[in-house]
């Protein structure tokens, strides 16, 4: 049964409003070094000494903006929650609407790619079983994601456009396993792609061009069947 919205907000709703003042800019201070070192290290490594360097903030005046460096990158998840919400278009349309999806695939991935060191972390099972505001924040989008194309896929099966099937939340869960094993391969491999001349660029393009046209493919076909 469907007990929230699909776009709700996000786990701290009362977050301060209006005028910006000075905890707001230290707090994006924080936010801006946790970003910066989880670039250059995997979260294990940073501890609350270095995110309070890197802000140039005292270690008592970290913990008066976050309880924990789980609590800094849950707030770093919050800001790109409206960054996929924004992206979630493709579920309005009517049928496989091939285009929609691929363009819908690549705005995800171009999101990733931005966050990546950020979405690493959250996509760490051993790392976030033991927070339970990020488990939390991470079950809420992945349901969001869910709830939102069961919805398409019963639709479209009233419409006659789709095949009948398992049970479309069933098969809606399936299919966000699998795109987001999709996009977490073509980003970590785009990353790890040695930097080079124009060419190097280009392959890497194409590469993920490649990737993405594939996972069109197997999304519109698991919903679908054969979409010639």
């Amino acid at each position: 049964m469907t007990t929230k919205a699909p776009d709700e907000p996000q786990a701290h709703p009362a977050r301060r409003r209006g005028a910006r003042t000075k905890g707001d800019e230290r707090e994006d201070q924080i936010l801006s070094a946790m970003r910066s070192l989880l670039a250059d290290h995997p979260i294990d490594d940073v501890t609350i000494d270095d995110i309070s360097s890197a802000a140039g903030i005292s270690r008592t005046s970290f913990y008066f903006y976050f309880p924990s460096k789980q609590a800094v990158l849950t707030t770093l998840m919050e800001r790109i929650w409206d960054d996929f919400a924004s992206t979630h278009d493709w579920f309005d349309a009517d049928g496989p609407d091939a285009d929609g999806l691929r363009e819908q695939l690549g705005a995800v991935a171009a999101i990733w790619k931005t966050n990546g060191s950020i979405m690493a972390c959250a996509a760490q099972t051993g790392y976030t079983s033991g927070y339970a505001p990020l488990q939390d924040f991470l079950a809420r989008a992945r349901a969001r994601f869910v709830e939102r194309l069961a919805a398409k896929i019963e639709r479209d099966r009233s419409a006659g456009l789709a095949p009948d099937g398992p049970p479309a939340a069933d098969l809606a869960l399936l299919v966000a396993v699998m795109r987001d094993a999709g996009l977490s391969e073509l980003t970590s491999s785009t990353a790890a792609a040695p930097a080079g001349d124009g060419q190097s660029s280009t392959a890497t393009t194409a590469d993920d061009d490649a990737a993405l046209d594939t996972l069109t493919i197997a999304i519109l076909r698991m919903i679908y069947g054969r979409i010639d």
